[in-house]
């Protein structure tokens, strides 16, 4: 049994029982306990092969050591609170925006009655209160009924000027009323040949539909007429008109009929150079489709009694116009399909109003 037991060395062992109470024993000592021999000096211990030796150093010096915790972050001071700022003082009222000028009141067309007799009379209107301001600033801001008597020579004068005018614009209206009744086709025979050319559109009462065209347009059509053509050259193909209607009463049959004056070299000339003169007024087709359906439902005729209220409703709508004056230029645009046509618009006008003509034509055919 005891030659099976092994050697263990235990002076390892013991020399670690040791350091460890010599450890404990010098931290315990008070620092006026501590050996002489000593110098006051804490006795450190190393470890060697043999067990441990003495020595003067710490054997954990340079070791890794756990960094110190970081300090507590400083709490808060407690700041007095900036003082507020000093209130800043009131802005301004805006100003207030300035009115917006009163618009400009619409050009009124002089052309027809209505637009004629509300221009003289509100310029008369107009003049007399006008007259009236003065004379009663003049006076202190009150006039007597003998200073209105004072003034009433100075309104007559007015008047008389104004009259003048009133006259010329009804005259001119009342003219192309009568030459709107059918039946005085005789002493305006080229009304009647004008308008032979779109009568067939005419419609009546129930009949009668937004777009089509009406009897009423006639009083207008005729001013409009005179003023693209000028008074002189209506005139002018009154008269050659008129002498057509004498050779062709004259001829000896006894009866007379429009359709032979219709078909009358003459009158085909003439319509033919009417109808070129009044399609060079569309050149600007759009401006000038506005200022001729202004003209014509400026210069209405009046309702007759017991009128449908679809003629009362009638007023001249831009595809009317286009069938209007579609119609009125049948003669030019068969003249401008053929060849020959065409050759004698070039001869008689010129390259560049024939050319015209057909961009006139085109923009008549659109929608019709």
């Amino acid at each position: 049994m005891v030659g099976c037991l092994k050697t263990v060395n235990v002076w390892p062992m013991l020399l670690e029982i040791r350091f460890g109470i010599l450890i404990v024993l010098g931290m315990a000592k008070k620092p006026a306990e501590q050996n002489s021999d000593s110098g006051g000096r804490a006795e450190f211990f190393a470890p060697v092969s043999s067990g441990y030796v003495k020595t003067d150093k710490d054997p954990n010096a340079g070791a890794a050591m756990p960094p110190p915790p970081p300090p507590p972050p400083p709490l808060p001071s407690v700041a007095t609170k900036p003082a507020p700022r000093a209130a800043s003082a009131a802005p301004p009222p805006p100003k207030p925006a300035p009115k917006p000028a009163a618009p400009k009141p619409a050009p009124i067309d002089m052309s027809t009655p209505k637009g004629a007799s509300t221009v003289l009379a509100t310029t008369m209107v107009q003049s007399f209160v006008e007259r009236m301001k003065a004379e009663a600033q003049a006076k202190g801001g009150h006039l007597t009924v003998q200073d209105m008597d004072n003034m009433q020579a100075d309104f007559d004068r007015q008047a008389q000027a104004l009259s003048g005018a009133l006259e010329k614009s009804f005259e001119v209206y009342v003219k192309a009323r009568e030459r709107s009744v059918w039946d005085s086709q005789r002493n305006f025979p080229f009304d009647r040949l004008m308008v032979k050319k779109f009568s067939n559109l005419f419609r009546d009462g129930k009949a009668l539909g937004a777009d089509d065209l009406c009897r009423r347009m006639l009083p207008g059509f005729f001013v409009a007429l005179g003023m693209m053509l000028g008074p002189e050259v209506v005139e002018e193909y009154q008269e050659k008109l008129r002498a057509v209607v004498e050779r062709v009463r004259g001829d000896g049959s006894g009866v007379f009929n429009w359709d032979d004056v219709y078909k009358d070299p003459v009158a085909k000339t003439l319509a033919l150079s009417a109808e070129v003169d009044v399609a060079m007024h569309f050149d600007e087709f759009d401006k000038r489709a506005r200022w001729f359906i202004n003209m014509v439902n400026g210069h209405l005729t009046p309702l007759e009694p017991g009128a449908h209220a679809n003629m009362a409703a009638w007023e001249l709508t831009e595809p009317g116009f286009k069938k209007f004056l579609h119609s009125l230029m049948g003669d030019l645009r068969a003249q401008l399909d053929t060849d020959s046509g065409k050759m004698a618009i070039t001869k008689k006008y010129g390259g560049s109003t024939c050319a015209d003509l057909f961009d006139i034509i085109a923009h008549v055919q659109q929608d019709v």
